[in-house]
């Protein structure tokens, strides 16, 4: 439980970890969005004041080219005061009054100032101007003396920045921030102004929030408007890069021009709110993020050990091997028990099965899996559970391998093309066949008949011609068993077939053997030939005795008609002997020299080839002897020849000092420092090996043996043999006899 409680954890903290990042990002997008808000915000109001600044100018040019107005003012202009229709002034004031109380254009009064009689027309009626300005409309920064020198004024169209203007009215009397706009033409009469409603411009076109300041500044840097007296123009800081917002004494200040560039709109909000907002969003990811954390840690303990009860009862009840009722609320963990304890009960079906049938689905399926060679485990079965009469017939394959090399294409490869055709010609003619692939070299058909049929003869002749086709690849040696009554016999009939191949004659072509037959005795050399041998050999008299020896006994084991097996073991036993004889010489004499004699030797299939091959053995050995003697010691190969072939005689240190004319005590110190070993040393151990080939070879007794090999007293030799090799004579023949009972190989 703890384990998968810590994994749930494992997942809750990686959760965690990337929603502590999400909010570290958030708060930074928080930020950044509301930057860009109040960039659009102010985007919006500086149009939407563009906008009415231009619907304004043409309510003051409509109001200015007005006929009525401009007939009034032709009439003030041209008539004495006396002559003056004042009267006709109300027909403007119905004009101005409903352009005046129009909730779309946000003014505070329209007023129409006629320079001459110093009259004004305004949504109220009409008056002095020095009246209006001085009583009615009131601000110190625009006294009628102001709006008398705009007369002068070149421009057209002109903003007055927004100042505070005392508004009277026969009953009440309020304070209103209005920015005057107004027109008049060049070296014209009258002018209309258009008192704005600072205040309600801003609601309408920018908001009512009251920690945002708001600023309009003119081309010229003055102040148009600005909603607070906090700040001013001055404090408005520099733009780098054109950003058009800027960190500056606790406020972010945004700027937007409009498109004529005659107006700058600046918005300034403390950034005690842009943090305020950041600061309570992330407040509130945060309580997100505590409560998930506390959800995810009950539910990891809650599911933990939902999960981890039933996971513990189905590992305790598969470890006691005891099937336990499993009660769930998962179902998925119900049919999981289900099936594992069903797969258990057939486990131990198939186990049982295997026991039983072991003889031969273990023997050889498992075997032919281990050796990786192509066969079906089904046709096995079938052979384990078959029980009706048969015999086998077992290909053995020898590979040539130096034309297999040169072939360029591996004997695995070659043994399963041979073994598919086999199988095919087979089963044409005999149905109930079934061949496998037992080795690499060694290819296995089972006939289940009461009787060896006659079709198999014809079939196999058939076969040897085909193969031998390729006999400059490969030699094929097939042998017959004979019929079998049950399946359990088939280890018999196995090993039957292989001592059967093993019989094969040395012929270079493929044989068929359908029964045992007698060969002789294995011949082994006797002493004299052994040392009339290797004494010639050393002598350098390959070809006049060595070779000549050699094929006069291969001659006399064609006529016993030995099988080259025999001729094989008989080939081994000589190449042990030169590598033997080679030994104190170095160089070659070694075990790769017999590696490579022995690989030869297996190429060799005729008795013409086995004799070339002594030729080559001994010719090989000879020069070695010759090579290492024209390099070596003459005195220390002397005594090596002497040990060698005179160790069954009475030989002595002191004789053999005799015959080099030098003291025995001075010979001895010359052998141990020249190789290692003194006289006694160097002749006990050629006495005991020789002792050990006739224990193995020959039925001797070992006092005959004793006297054969130079012991006079055969409690000696006992005694020498065992302190050389561990055990006495008697256990060693033992032993060998023991591993020579043994088959070759096991099916």
């Amino acid at each position: 439980m703890f384990n998968i409680f810590i994994s749930f954890l494992g997942i809750i903290v990686l959760f965690s970890v990337f929603n502590a990042l999400s909010v570290h990002l958030f708060n930074k997008g928080v930020q950044k969005e509301i930057i860009q808000y109040n960039r659009l915000m102010l985007k919006n109001t500086a149009e939407r004041y563009q906008t009415h600044f231009e619907r304004i100018k043409t309510l003051l040019f409509d109001t200015y080219t007005d006929e009525k107005i401009v007939a009034f003012n032709r009439q003030l202009q041209v008539k004495g005061e006396s002559d003056i229709e004042y009267w006709k002034a109300s027909e403007m004031l119905k004009e101005l009054r409903s352009e005046a109380y129009n909730p779309m254009f946000y003014l505070n009064n329209l007023i129409v100032y006629f320079d001459s009689h110093s009259f004004i027309v305004e949504k109220e009626g009409t008056v002095e101007a020095d009246m209006f300005f001085s009583r009615f409309y009131v601000s110190p920064d625009y006294p009628f003396a102001y709006w008398k020198e705009q007369f002068g004024r070149t421009g057209n169209y002109k903003l007055h920045p927004q100042k505070t203007f005392t508004v009277s009215t026969l009953n009440s009397s309020a304070s209103h921030e209005l920015i005057p706009f107004s027109f008049r033409m060049p070296s014209s009469n009258y002018q209309v102004i258009a008192l704005l409603d600072a205040r309600m411009l801003q609601e309408a076109f920018y908001g009512t929030e009251d920690n945002r300041q708001f600023m309009i500044l003119q081309k010229d840097g003055s102040l148009l408007y600005r909603s607070s007296t906090e700040l001013s123009a001055a404090n408005i800081p520099a733009f780098e890069n054109g950003s058009g917002y800027g960190l500056s004494r606790g406020y972010y200040y945004f700027v937007e021009k409009d498109t004529e560039g005659n107006l700058t709109y600046v918005t300034a909000v403390p950034y005690a709110n842009i943090a305020s907002r950041v600061r309570n969003a992330s407040l509130t990811l945060l309580l997100v993020f505590a409560v998930s954390i506390v959800i995810g840690l009950l539910a990891s303990l809650y599911f933990s050990r939902k999960i981890n009860r039933p996971v513990k009862q189905m590992v305790t009840s598969i470890l006691q091997r005891d099937p336990v009722e499993l009660r769930s609320p998962i179902r998925e963990f119900d049919l999981i028990h289900r099936n594992i304890h069903e797969l258990m009960r057939e486990k131990e079906a198939v186990h049982k099965e295997l026991l039983d049938k072991r003889s031969l689905l273990t023997s050889f399926g498992y075997i032919n899996k281990l050796k990786s060679i192509t066969s079906d485990i089904n046709e096995w079965k079938d052979i384990a559970v078959m029980d009706e009469s048969f015999f086998i017939v077992l290909f053995q394959l020898h590979f040539k391998l130096q034309p297999v090399a040169d072939s360029e294409m591996k004997t695995e490869r070659m043994a399963y093309y041979i073994q598919e055709y086999i199988s095919l010609v087979l089963s044409e003619r005999l149905p109930s066949s079934h061949t496998f692939q037992i080795e690499n070299n060694q290819i296995l058909s089972l006939i289940r008949s009461k009787e060896i049929p006659e079709a198999l003869d014809e079939t196999l002749t058939r076969l040897k011609t085909i193969l031998d086709r390729d006999k400059a690849y490969f030699l094929v040696t097939i042998a017959i068993s004979p019929v079998y009554d049950r399946s359990a016999q088939f280890n018999d009939a196995y090993r039957e077939v292989l001592e059967m191949a093993q019989q094969a004659r040395p012929m270079d072509e493929s044989q068929v053997i359908r029964e045992r037959r007698s060969v002789p005795a294995q011949l082994v050399f006797t002493v004299p030939q052994e040392q009339e041998l290797y004494a010639n050999l050393q002598a350098g008299n390959r070809q006049l005795f060595c070779v000549a020896f050699m094929e006069r006994m291969l001659d006399q084991m064609d006529k016993k008609e030995a099988s080259i097996q025999q001729l094989r073991q008989l080939a081994e036993g000589v190449i042990a002997r030169v590598a033997k004889i080679l030994e104190p010489y170095g160089a070659d004499a070694d075990s790769s020299l017999q590696r490579r004699q022995s690989a030869l030797m297996q190429e060799c299939c005729t008795l013409e080839q086995f004799k070339q091959f002594y030729g080559q053995l001994f010719h090989a050995a000879a020069a070695v002897i010759q090579t290492k003697k024209e390099e070596q010691d003459p005195t220390v190969s002397f005594v090596m020849d002497y040990v060698e072939n005179k160790f069954a005689d009475d030989a002595s240190l002191d004789l053999l000092a005799d015959k080099l004319n030098l003291s025995s005590a001075y010979l001895s110190v010359y052998i141990k420092e020249k190789t290692g070993a003194n006289f006694s040393e160097h002749i006990n151990a050629v006495r005991i090996r020789k002792a050990k080939e006739l224990l193995s070879a020959t039925d001797l007794s070992v006092q005959e043996i004793s006297a054969r090999i130079g012991y006079r007293n055969v409690t000696s030799f006992i005694r020498m043999f065992k302190k050389m090799t561990g055990i006495p004579p008697g256990e060693f023949r033992k032993n060998r006899v023991i591993e020579s009972e043994k088959p070759d190989r096991e099916p």
